[in-house]
């Protein structure tokens, strides 16, 4: 067991440590409250002692210090005071310590304290002894004060994609070592990006993580994050597998499989317009982006939508986008209407006429510029295509077999807006006028059993489709 104690008196803390040794504890020793900082940064803890002599750091108390630390959330910290300072205790209970004692204390005061805390720290964390970062029950305990306080936040659900297959290959010890390397990247990107701000780190369980932080860092945490993760974690790979990007490996029918190597899926949810009520709520709605996430090669973040408006003009034109694979530095991705522009396919006058029809409408922007004779639906269905990082199908120029269009009912594909186009092995690919509709994504593979490969439809192509075949697919749905 190992136990840090920062006390500046130098005989007290000789003391202490003699005692702690002599009963066979590792001891770590501080006498500057940035020492026991920066030592809590590069070795575990299970147990702290604090003098209430430790000097404030940046205007806070040691023990908020420490508190906003993740993984020492679930760590005891034992303050060490004076007897006249138990009532400024008591107006600090708040902010941190679990137990106290009363100096001077006898060693076995000391003793006993120190065997209780180190219990009670173990039952605590039982469920996370590989990261020591806080489980589901401090998870859910920060995301029920945070709602009742009525604060704005987003939460950020981490998975590492392809974990299973490095896993069943490399093994578990190896394995273990991922979700470790995993936990310090997310700790290490929480300090970097919010060195002074709230964010908190916690270990669902597996390769699952969650990061609860302050909705404008969102972005620039989960950006930060996967760019450093893709630069460390496929080195836990044998040069062979790096170089080739995969590793073949037995899948549970017992047949051999391509498996990429690990990548993170990063989905975000917040509730600056939806009031969320519980953390299941949030999870659900996570659930559904991550879902959509795992379908796509590579990592990615991806924020939950489907709850903000529209309510500003660059924001009607703005895209659902997926980052570019092995891009170092994210860039903001322009409105359509300004990326058709800067391609030479339409000129201002034509943007202003379009935004003014689409605002009017609510139709999509690149619809409304087709019916209006700007610009061709190829035009559009390629630079959405560049833009989503999804492939368009032009529904005009694809064939489709009859077997096909006999997988869904004409009420389906009509109010999913969906054509199914084939099977391949990578799964069912499909038209969608909205290909990150994440329900009717989940719907069509519970109805399949196959994993749904989204591609892009233009609106007014799927209108043509549709009433081009109506008449073949209901005659399909009689003889059926």
């Amino acid at each position: 067991m190992r136990i840090l104690v920062a006390e500046k008196d130098p005989a007290v803390r000789s003391l202490i440590i003699t005692r702690l040794v002599h009963r066979h504890y590792e001891v770590i020793e501080c006498s500057q409250s940035e020492d026991v900082l920066r030592a809590l940064e590069r070795e575990r803890a299970d147990l702290i002692l604090i003098s209430t002599q430790m000097e404030r750091v940046g205007g806070k108390l040691l023990i908020e210090r420490i508190r906003e630390r993740s993984h020492l959330a679930s760590v005891s910290v034992i303050v060490m005071a004076e007897e006249d300072q138990l009532a400024e205790l008591l107006m600090i209970k708040e902010r941190g310590f679990d137990d106290f004692l009363i100096k001077p204390f006898s060693p076995l005061d000391l003793q006993l304290r120190v065997a209780l805390n180190i219990a009670r720290n173990h039952e605590k964390i039982r469920t996370n002894a590989l990261t020591h970062l806080p489980g589901n029950h401090t998870i859910e305990k920060i995301i029920r004060k945070k709602i009742e306080e009525g604060e704005k936040f987003s939460v950020l659900y981490v998975d590492i994609n392809h974990f299973k297959s490095f896993n069943d290959l490399y093994g578990f010890e190896k394995g273990d070592n991922v979700i470790r390397q995993t936990a310090n990247i997310l700790l290490q990107t929480a300090e970097k990006v919010l060195p002074n701000e709230d964010c908190f780190v916690g270990h669902i369980g597996g390769d699952d993580f969650i990061v609860v932080l302050g909705v404008e860092h969102e972005e620039a945490f989960a950006r930060t994050f996967i760019a450093e993760f893709d630069r460390i974690i496929p080195t836990y790979y044998n040069e062979a597998h790096q170089k080739q990007g995969y590793v073949r490996v037995t899948n549970r029918r017992g047949k051999r499989e391509t498996v990429p190597l690990m990548s993170c899926s990063v989905a975000a949810c917040n509730n600056v317009r939806r009031p969320y009520k519980n953390l299941g709520e949030i999870a659900q709605d996570a659930a559904e982006v991550k879902n959509f996430l795992k379908m796509q090669p590579g990592s990615h973040y991806l924020r939950d939508r489907r709850h903000e408006p529209l309510d500003r003009l660059e924001k009607a034109a703005e895209l659902l986008v997926q980052d570019a694979k092995n891009k170092k530095e994210p860039s903001r991705i322009d409105p359509l209407g300004q990326a058709l522009m800067n391609a030479g396919l339409i000129n201002q006058e034509a943007l202003d006429a379009a935004l003014k029809r689409h605002l009017e409408t609510g139709k999509r922007l690149g619809q409304t510029l087709i019916d209006m004779n700007l610009i061709h639906s190829d035009d559009v269905g390629a630079m959405l295509e560049k833009k989503l990082g999804v492939p368009y199908v032009s529904l005009m120029k694809t064939a489709i077999s009859r077997e096909m269009i006999r997988l869904f009912t004409l009420e389906f594909m009509k109010s999913h807006r969906v054509v199914p186009l084939e099977i391949t092995q990578q799964g069912l690919r499909l038209a969608l006028c909205d290909p990150f509709d994440l329900r009717t994504l989940d719907a069509i593979e519970n109805i399949t059993g196959l994993k749904p490969v989204p591609c892009l439809a233009l609106e007014d192509e799927f209108e043509e489709f549709i009433e081009r075949h109506t008449g073949d697919v209901v005659l399909e749905e009689k003889i059926g």
